[in-house]
């Protein structure tokens, strides 16, 4: 079902288009699309309410809710990071990723393709330097699921660890990293 409606001039000035364009950190061209997403997610969450009877009570579980559909619709095909979850919700880092983590955790089952698509485009931007990866996390959950599969697999390798002097960079030993690589079902010849 195509479902379309335009917002008026007083419903969205153009300051807030602006604000939410610089928020957002997207283009002129860009923010149709983001709207439509964000739309749609709005929209999925209203139904399953209508539905489902209700919504949940408590506020952190609403989050989670509103967080679980936006990753759906407007993050998709990847998890969200923390500083983008920060941005949308207006929460402190840690709060963010709290959020996530929570969410992940509730709705496990219905975001696992989301978390192992993460993981895996995750893996695939590492670089093979030295007798390591080196790979940028921009998430501190996403490090910890990788670091998880390392713990539940292989106890005795080594965990991913902050590159030194890097804000945002880490290394991968690479007995952890073909161990993940198997783990998620990446093709090992592409080492």
């Amino acid at each position: 079902m195509k479902i379309s409606f335009e917002i008026g001039e007083l419903d969205f000035e153009e300051a807030n288009q602006e604000l939410v364009k610089k928020t957002l950190k997207l283009a002129d061209s860009e923010l149709q699309g983001a709207l439509d997403k964000m739309a749609k997610a709005a929209l999925t969450e209203y139904l399953e309410m209508l539905v489902e009877g209700g919504m949940p009570n408590r506020a952190d579980e609403v989050k989670q809710h509103r967080l679980f559909y936006l990753t759906l619709n407007y993050f998709h095909p990847l998890l969200p990071t923390e500083l983008q979850i920060s941005t949308i919700f207006q929460l402190t880092q840690s709060q963010s990723k709290t959020l996530l983590k929570n969410t992940l955790s509730r709705y496990r089952n219905r975001l696992d393709d989301v978390l192992t698509a993460t993981l895996q485009h995750t893996l695939e931007t590492a670089e093979h330097a030295d007798d390591l990866y080196l790979v940028v996390i921009q998430s501190e959950v996403v490090r910890e699921e990788l670091n998880m599969l390392i713990t539940q697999n292989e106890p005795t390798y080594k965990l991913i660890t902050k590159r030194r002097g890097s804000a945002g960079q880490f290394e991968i030993s690479e007995d952890s990293y073909v161990l993940l690589r198997r783990e998620l079902m990446l093709d090992a010849e592409d080492e």
